[in-house]
């Protein structure tokens, strides 16, 4: 069986992909090699935490192999938070936010990187309401948006999400990782807008049974 790292690989530039997890164990072994991979590449990483604080994905990093002192020192990886990202302009604003990201690809490109790679703990948004109503405009517009030097991975809790928004999440991101796979999403709503995405609900486990006999990674 490939390790996480092994299945990681298989993210490429122009991938816009959702990971759900359980478990915080299920998580970190997903945005560690996440984070390493773009790094070995060449690329500049940005990480925002949330559940888990600063110290913690700092830490979890160095476990996996990263030098982070070294790369953060450089440019090449950011760790930060909501208030400097989906925040930065005082409330969230789907637009903007998406702008802020274009700009970090191109101003990536430019400073010699391969690509721009970006995670972040989308669970900064359970505790405003006004930013939760917004979290699938925002996704629809950055997905209609995705350049081919973007690698992008939402994080969503099963745990804590309603199935309202687990659902929408599965529709708008065509590539899923869960249960230690990485998979084509055949549940993808391609040119969905947060007015067109389909009402019936969808769960992760029916995207990976439906997955069986697709391989856990994706083809290059």
């Amino acid at each position: 069986m490939d390790t996480m790292h092994e299945v990681m690989e298989n993210l490429r530039g122009g991938d816009h992909a959702a990971l759900f997890y359980r478990t915080r164990a299920e998580q970190l072994a997903v945005v560690v090699p996440f984070v390493a991979i773009g790094l070995k590449r060449g690329e500049r990483c940005l990480y925002i935490a949330e559940e888990n604080c600063v110290a913690t994905i700092i830490d979890e990093l160095e476990k996996g192999g990263v030098d982070v002192a070294a790369a953060q020192k450089s440019g090449a990886l950011t760790i930060s938070t909501k208030h400097d990202t989906y925040l930065r302009h005082g409330i969230f604003e789907p637009a903007k936010m998406t702008a802020d990201l274009m700009h970090e690809v191109t101003e990536s490109i430019r400073l010699g990187y391969t690509a721009f790679r970006a995670t972040g703990e989308m669970s900064w948004a359970l505790t405003l309401p006004s930013a939760l109503a917004e979290l699938s405009d925002y996704e629809t517009r950055l997905h209609a948006q995705f350049p081919g030097q973007f690698v992008g991975l939402c994080q969503y809790d099963e745990r804590s999400f309603s199935p309202r928004v687990i659902a929408d999440m599965i529709r708008i991101h065509p590539i899923v990782i869960a249960r230690g796979k990485l998979m084509q999403n055949r549940f993808h709503q391609a040119g969905a807008t947060v007015e067109t995405l389909l009402p019936d609900l969808v769960t992760v486990d029916q995207v990976v049974d439906s997955n069986i006999d697709v391989p856990a990674a994706l083809a290059s």
